[in-house]
């Protein structure tokens, strides 16, 4: 607790693929330094694999019921395994109580994660019956910063790429089931994910303070692709709500490890300007309107 007894704040830790809740240990000692509790949450590589054809159906028209997904989502109350994880992630918050939250994304692992917890967050409940144990509007204002690690990669709608993240999963017996599984993906529904995927993240309309940090020598994470993402979002919200730090040559979901000092004062300085920001009474949730487009 805070000092007057206070809770202290939490950030959501969204793993990558192939993440054990050790290598996460050293992000939440960091956290807890800043006098933050975590909660850790990793997608199961079944379900990260699943997600590279199926997301969120899409969020103003489900909002209007003229999604069919979300229709029939709501009706046969069939929830994907990745779903179940973020509604379960915003029930944990709910009970902890906490004053406010961020979350900090690892690779597509956690942003696929990231995905799901922020759609169920925009769900108003009168409109949408489909999580009646969430607060959604009260959740989604005391949302203060995400933090994208390593994230999000553009995996340009190759299951190569797949197949090289799937390296990451330690279990030969896993892998060799995952990647199977991979290769037996249909080619146009990748592809029409990644780019659902890709430009809901570019031209996400949330105006929610956001920290970037990447690598030029993370093979997983192109920096060219994500680079522009970074400056688009630049270009909509302006750099007093986009943030970001590229470290020289750290590997995928290796910056904190390569560079722990600078790795901590990005965060610190992130979280003392979000948690400024909500404070003084901005709205982490408004929304603007945007055309989408890809770039």
């Amino acid at each position: 607790m805070m000092p007057g007894g206070r809770q202290r704040p939490v950030v959501i830790l969204t793993g990558w693929l192939g993440c054990h809740p050790r290598n996460l240990r050293r992000y939440s000692e960091l956290y807890d330094k800043l006098g933050w509790n975590s909660v850790a949450r990793i997608p199961s590589p079944n379900s990260v694999v699943a997600a590279t054809t199926e997301g969120p159906p899409d969020v103003t028209q489900a909002q209007t019921g003229k999604n069919t997904a979300f229709t029939s989502l709501r009706e046969s109350r069939k929830m994907s395994e990745i779903e179940k994880l973020a509604l379960d992630t915003l029930e944990q918050l709910q009970i902890l109580k906490c004053p406010y939250f961020m979350v900090h994304n690892f690779s597509n692992g956690g942003c696929f994660l990231w995905e799901w917890i922020k759609f169920i967050l925009r769900q108003k409940p009168a409109a949408s019956p489909l999580y009646p144990t969430i607060d959604s509007e009260n959740l989604q204002k005391n949302l203060v910063g995400v933090v994208f690690d390593s994230s999000p990669c553009h995996y340009d709608a190759k299951v190569h790429t797949l197949l090289t993240a799937l390296n990451y999963v330690s279990s030969k017996s896993m892998r060799e089931k995952l990647i199977v599984r991979a290769t037996s993906l249909s080619r146009q529904s990748v592809e029409n994910r990644f780019h659902e995927y890709w430009n809901g993240l570019l031209t996400d309309a949330q105006d929610t303070p956001q920290l970037y940090l990447y690598s030029p020598t993370d093979h997983l994470s192109p920096c060219r692709e994500l680079e522009k993402l970074i400056e688009l979002r630049e270009g909509l919200f302006g750099e007093r709500t986009i943030s970001k730090h590229k470290f020289p040559d750290s590997e995928h979901c290796c910056h904190l490890l390569k560079y722990p000092e600078q790795y901590t004062n990005v965060i610190k300085t992130f979280i003392d300007k979000s948690v400024g920001e909500y404070r003084h009474g901005s709205n982490p949730l408004e929304t603007l309107p945007i055309t989408k487009s890809r770039l």
